[in-house]
Protein backbone atom coordinates (compact mmCIF):
# COMPACT_ATOMS: atom_id res chain seq x y z
CA UNK A 1 0.00 0.00 0.00
CA UNK A 2 2.91 2.34 0.71
CA UNK A 3 4.15 2.10 -2.88
CA UNK A 4 0.72 3.05 -4.24
CA UNK A 5 0.61 6.06 -1.92
CA UNK A 6 4.11 7.09 -2.99
CA UNK A 7 3.03 6.99 -6.63
CA UNK A 8 -0.05 9.08 -5.82
CA UNK A 9 2.08 11.46 -3.76
CA UNK A 10 4.58 12.10 -6.52
CA UNK A 11 1.80 12.37 -9.11
CA UNK A 12 0.12 15.01 -6.94
CA UNK A 13 3.41 16.84 -6.48
CA UNK A 14 4.00 16.86 -10.22
CA UNK A 15 0.51 18.13 -10.95
CA UNK A 16 0.74 20.85 -8.31
CA UNK A 17 4.17 22.13 -9.30
CA UNK A 18 3.33 21.70 -12.97
CA UNK A 19 0.48 24.16 -12.64
CA UNK A 20 2.75 26.91 -11.37
CA UNK A 21 5.40 26.23 -13.99
CA UNK A 22 2.82 26.02 -16.78
CA UNK A 23 1.32 29.39 -15.86
CA UNK A 24 4.82 30.87 -15.77
CA UNK A 25 5.74 29.57 -19.21
CA UNK A 26 2.36 30.52 -20.65
CA UNK A 27 2.82 34.09 -19.43
CA UNK A 28 6.12 34.21 -21.30
CA UNK A 29 4.41 32.92 -24.44
CA UNK A 30 1.53 35.39 -24.15
CA UNK A 31 3.91 38.33 -23.79
CA UNK A 32 4.55 37.98 -27.53
CA UNK A 33 0.83 38.18 -28.39
CA UNK A 34 -1.44 41.19 -28.67
CA UNK A 35 -3.16 41.98 -25.37
CA UNK A 36 -6.66 40.92 -26.51
CA UNK A 37 -5.34 37.68 -27.98
CA UNK A 38 -3.28 37.00 -24.85
CA UNK A 39 -6.26 37.53 -22.53
CA UNK A 40 -8.42 35.20 -24.61
CA UNK A 41 -5.67 32.56 -24.66
CA UNK A 42 -5.06 32.78 -20.92
CA UNK A 43 -8.76 32.50 -20.16
CA UNK A 44 -8.82 29.22 -22.08
CA UNK A 45 -5.71 28.01 -20.22
CA UNK A 46 -7.33 28.51 -16.82
CA UNK A 47 -8.26 24.84 -16.71
CA UNK A 48 -4.71 24.32 -15.44
CA UNK A 49 -5.68 25.69 -12.04
CA UNK A 50 -8.14 22.80 -11.66
CA UNK A 51 -5.25 20.43 -12.33
CA UNK A 52 -3.32 22.15 -9.54
CA UNK A 53 -6.17 21.68 -7.07
CA UNK A 54 -6.50 17.99 -7.93
CA UNK A 55 -2.74 17.49 -7.63
CA UNK A 56 -2.65 19.31 -4.31
CA UNK A 57 -5.46 17.12 -3.02
CA UNK A 58 -3.58 13.97 -4.02
CA UNK A 59 -0.39 15.33 -2.46
CA UNK A 60 -2.01 16.14 0.88
CA UNK A 61 -4.15 13.00 1.17
CA UNK A 62 -1.31 10.64 0.35
CA UNK A 63 1.04 12.73 2.49
CA UNK A 64 -1.14 12.22 5.56
CA UNK A 65 -0.92 8.48 5.03
CA UNK A 66 2.83 8.52 4.43
CA UNK A 67 3.71 10.76 7.40
CA UNK A 68 1.70 8.78 9.97
CA UNK A 69 4.69 6.73 11.24
CA UNK A 70 6.82 9.88 11.60
CA UNK A 71 4.59 12.07 13.80
CA UNK A 72 6.44 11.08 16.96
CA UNK A 73 9.88 12.10 15.60
CA UNK A 74 8.73 15.16 13.65
CA UNK A 75 10.50 17.73 15.91
CA UNK A 76 13.86 15.99 15.34
CA UNK A 77 13.67 15.88 11.53
CA UNK A 78 14.36 19.33 10.05
CA UNK A 79 14.17 18.10 6.45
CA UNK A 80 10.67 16.74 7.01
CA UNK A 81 9.66 20.05 8.58
CA UNK A 82 11.11 21.85 5.55
CA UNK A 83 9.08 19.60 3.26
CA UNK A 84 5.91 20.41 5.17
CA UNK A 85 6.67 24.14 4.92
CA UNK A 86 7.18 23.80 1.16
CA UNK A 87 3.82 22.03 0.87
CA UNK A 88 2.24 24.98 2.67
CA UNK A 89 3.93 27.39 0.24
CA UNK A 90 2.67 25.33 -2.71
CA UNK A 91 -0.83 25.31 -1.21
CA UNK A 92 -0.81 29.10 -0.86
CA UNK A 93 0.48 29.56 -4.41
CA UNK A 94 -2.17 27.29 -5.93
CA UNK A 95 -4.89 28.89 -3.80
CA UNK A 96 -3.89 32.36 -5.01
CA UNK A 97 -3.89 31.17 -8.63
CA UNK A 98 -7.37 29.70 -8.08
CA UNK A 99 -8.67 32.92 -6.53
CA UNK A 100 -7.29 35.03 -9.37
CA UNK A 101 -8.76 32.58 -11.88
CA UNK A 102 -12.24 32.96 -10.39
CA UNK A 103 -11.91 36.74 -10.30
CA UNK A 104 -10.70 36.81 -13.92
CA UNK A 105 -13.79 34.90 -15.06
CA UNK A 106 -16.21 37.27 -13.37
CA UNK A 107 -14.49 40.67 -13.22
CA UNK A 108 -11.82 42.52 -15.17
CA UNK A 109 -9.87 39.66 -16.73
CA UNK A 110 -6.97 41.82 -17.92
CA UNK A 111 -6.23 43.21 -14.46
CA UNK A 112 -6.47 39.84 -12.72
CA UNK A 113 -4.25 38.14 -15.31
CA UNK A 114 -1.59 40.81 -14.74
CA UNK A 115 -1.67 39.98 -11.02
CA UNK A 116 -1.26 36.29 -11.88
CA UNK A 117 1.73 37.03 -14.12
CA UNK A 118 3.50 38.77 -11.26
CA UNK A 119 2.70 35.82 -8.99
CA UNK A 120 4.10 33.05 -11.19
CA UNK A 121 7.23 34.82 -12.41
Amino acid sequence: MREVMLILHFTGLTMGLGTSFAHGFLSIATSKMSRDEAVRFQMHAMVLSRMGHIGLGLLILSGFYLITPYWAILPTTPLLILKLVLVVVLTVLIALIGILTRKARTANADQELKKMESLVR
